[in-house]
């Protein structure tokens, strides 16, 4: 066997033996330095980073908890959450007995988040739709209803979570926010018993759009996050038919729409500039920063330009261990938390996502071989509060690049939910994150994003 097949041989056997090994520490992610038997390091790859704005939108349509509520951030500016409804009549010929009178009516809001200042009070308005939802129709972040100018109901409230004991454990529950509505729209209500707008959910739509939860005025505390599923969600109508007093219950959700519209109003910050579509922003004029915002679709642009020239100075190699560190700038999160979970999507070079043949978004998988080309075991970056960084093991996806197998065009960094598959061992599922959560990477100083690179080289 002359010196050239060898050389082939060996690299291929080893190859072979890193795509064997399945589980992420076994490749060294977690190893040290001085661990790497046989290898070559390097930390100073060229990381480039700037700021993306993806799309001017993103799908809302159903996606819960809606947001309501606005914020100030110093640094991206103020975004603004308003939430769109519909009610359930929640039965056909709906009536209210005898002459029935109305007590009033009440609104009642279950939540589960609250983002940004937690000890500030809301103040929230109930407007009525005057424009209905359509059937067919997809909503986004960017979408809106007209509404009444004139608010059913208004609260200011401070939201807070009490401990209660559910089936033997601790769990804390929301107080929920209670608005009382105007009497007149109560009595609305109740002149319609047994009449042709309470004659099934169509009818009922048609006499009540919906509602608009509306945060007033230049409030500039938080966003809450509120859950529509939740049984203590619904606006009661209290009423007295003869002498006895009753309620009637509409559900908000029931199968009814909803979403949320997000208005980010980044005037004066540094990403200002980000209007279009694809817009991008280098760290370079942002102080060395780049920004992920849930949302508003601000995503950090992520380029390592010089792995072939690496190739070119050491030859073929062998990536033992690849692993990626994002800093989140200290002192950044004291108030606006960072996602929980990333995920990397590699991009062509417009910035725009990879997807397969069925439209789904391709992201960076799992470290493990039958993976590499898969859609259905995204790995996720998962935020490390002690380090105060996002980390993952990239490590055939490197030797992909180097081999020429992937394209190196960059990636995006965004936020995601990341699910593991109830169906398919190891699987996992990434649906979108709809909190509005925001990180600052740092790309400068001592905090600067590298790629940690321990390789072989092929003699």
């Amino acid at each position: 066997m002359n010196s050239a097949v060898r050389r082939l041989f060996f690299f291929f056997f080893a190859i072979t033996a890193l795509s064997s090994c399945e589980d992420a520490s076994e490749i060294g992610i977690n190893l040290q330095d001085e661990n790497q038997i046989g290898t070559d390091f390097t930390d100073t790859l060229t990381i480039k980073t700037g700021t993306v704005l993806l799309n001017d939108s993103v799908l809302s349509y159903q996606a819960l908890p809606v947001q309501v509520g606005q914020y100030v951030d110093p640094v991206l500016g103020t975004v603004k959450a308003t939430a769109f409804t519909g009610l359930s009549l929640g039965g056909t010929n709906v009536k209210f007995g005898d002459n029935p009178v109305a007590d009033s009516a009440v609104l009642t809001l279950d939540y589960t988040s609250v983002y940004g200042n937690k000890s500030a009070p809301l103040t929230l308005e109930v407007h009525r739709l005057t424009e209905g939802f359509q059937e067919k129709a997809s909503y986004f972040t960017n979408s809106t209803l007209a509404y009444a100018p004139e608010p059913l109901g208004t609260v200011t409230f401070q939201p807070r979570f009490i401990t209660v004991s559910r089936n033997n454990k601790d769990v804390d529950s929301a107080v929920v926010a209670r608005v009382k509505l105007d009497p007149a729209f109560a009595s609305e209500l109740v002149a319609q018993s047994g009449q042709s707008t309470f004659a099934d959910q169509a009818s009922f739509s048609n006499f009540l759009k919906g509602i608009a939860l509306v945060p007033a005025g230049d409030a500039a505390g938080n966003v809450v996050g509120f859950n529509l599923s939740s049984a203590s969600t619904k606006l009661t109508l209290y009423y007295t038919s003869g002498a006895e007093q009753k309620t009637k219950v509409f559900n908000v959700t029931s199968n009814q729409p909803f979403f949320t519209n997000i208005q980010a109003d980044r005037t004066g910050t540094v990403l200002e500039g980000l209007n279009q579509k694809g817009d991008y922003i280098p760290a370079s004029e942002t102080g060395g920063e780049s920004y992920i915002q849930t949302n508003t679709q601000l995503l950090t642009k992520v380029e390592i330009p010089n792995l072939q020239q690496l190739k070119a100075q050491q030859g073929d190699i062998i990536v033992n261990r690849a692993e990626l560190i994002f800093p989140v700038k200290n002192a950044s999160t004291d108030a606006l938390a960072p996602p929980p979970t990333l995920v990397l999507y590699p991009t062509d070079s417009s910035n725009r996502i990879f997807k397969n043949t069925t439209g789904t978004p391709i992201t960076v998988q799992q470290d493990v071989a039958f993976a590499l080309n898969s859609t259905s075991y995204t790995a996720p970056l998962e935020y490390d509060a002690k380090k105060n960084t996002y980390a993952l093991n990239v490590t055939k996806y490197v030797q992909a690049i180097l081999l020429g197998n992937k394209e190196n065009n960059g990636f995006l960094l965004a936020p995601a939910v990341v699910t593991a598959s109830t169906t398919t061992q190891g699987a996992t599922t990434v649906t979108t994150e709809t909190s509005p959560y925001r990180a600052i990477i740092s790309n400068t100083g001592d905090q600067q994003v590298k790629l940690l690179l321990y390789f072989s080289k092929l003699k």
